[in-house]
């Protein structure tokens, strides 16, 4: 009885086969990932744009004054683009109004597409020449939820932030994280498009479209079984594996006083 037990026991700490990412893969392999632009801005997506010319008059013509909260103060201090970042929200027709220019395309674009186009525009328009654009995301980003250890919204700090680095972000699953069914919900031209990736084959997560995230992307990590009957426990602890431990060590010790 006792050896039953015992092995009954060991089977039941023995680590999990399908906890750790990337199983299959051996050192130096080689994945094609998923092709991808990156963040290609949307409608509603804010920016801060930036242009610097050699004319300091100019460069506060085109960076438009902001309003900044100063923290700690009840005090409000109005600046110019060189001290502070205003931001450009797209309009549902995909376009930015800009200083001196007027409606300018801009959803379609990736971020240094839209630096160029903004640049080639100064120029055709003969308001600068030789201007430095720079577009960065103000409210760019994606949310993680479920069995991970930080969920919440995470801005991007890339154009091509992976499904990896967004869970990464987040403080990784927890050990109770399904990894044969995690989903990416996606906002397409309005319509929700859903991807389940199995984080456990490598080759198809990597050539996955949800593998380079998209803004708005919410990544979904459900608990595993385990979990889910832990759910359950305070409704019936016959289920929870801390009573089937306690039971097998209780009859371990009475097989070794019957036996001794």
């Amino acid at each position: 009885m006792a050896p039953v037990c015992a092995i009954i026991l060991f089977t039941a700490c023995s680590t999990p086969k399908n906890v750790a990412l990337f199983p299959e893969v051996s050192n130096g392999t080689t994945i094609a990932m998923a092709a991808s632009k990156g963040i290609v801005l949307k409608a509603n997506d804010k920016l801060s744009i930036v242009v610097n010319t050699k004319s300091a008059e100019l460069n506060n013509a085109l960076n438009m004054p902001v309003t900044n909260q100063i923290i700690g103060y009840n005090e409000v201090q109005s600046t110019n683009q060189s001290r502070a970042t205003s931001g450009y929200t797209i309009n549902p027709d995909g376009n930015i109004d800009f200083p001196l220019i007027g409606a300018v395309k801009a959803a379609g674009f990736t971020r240094s597409e839209l630096a160029s186009h903004l640049k080639n525009v100064l120029e055709e328009k003969s308001v600068a020449k030789d201007a430095v654009v720079t577009v960065e995301f103000l409210n760019v980003g994606f949310s993680v939820l479920g069995e991970v250890e930080e969920p919440g919204f995470y801005p991007f700090e890339n154009d091509k932030t992976t499904l990896l680095q967004a869970l990464g972000k987040a403080g990784d699953m927890t050990i109770y994280g399904n990894r044969n069914n995690v989903k990416v919900v996606r906002m397409n031209e309005g319509q929700q498009e859903l991807y389940v990736i199995d984080m456990l084959d490598t080759q198809k997560l990597m050539q996955s479209p949800a593998y380079i995230l998209q803004q708005n992307d919410v990544v979904y990590v459900e608990p595993n079984n385990y979990r889910k009957r832990q759910s359950t426990a305070n409704a019936n602890e016959v289920t929870t594996a801390s009573f089937w431990l306690s039971a097998l060590s209780v009859l371990a010790t009475i097989s070794v006083l019957i036996f001794k």
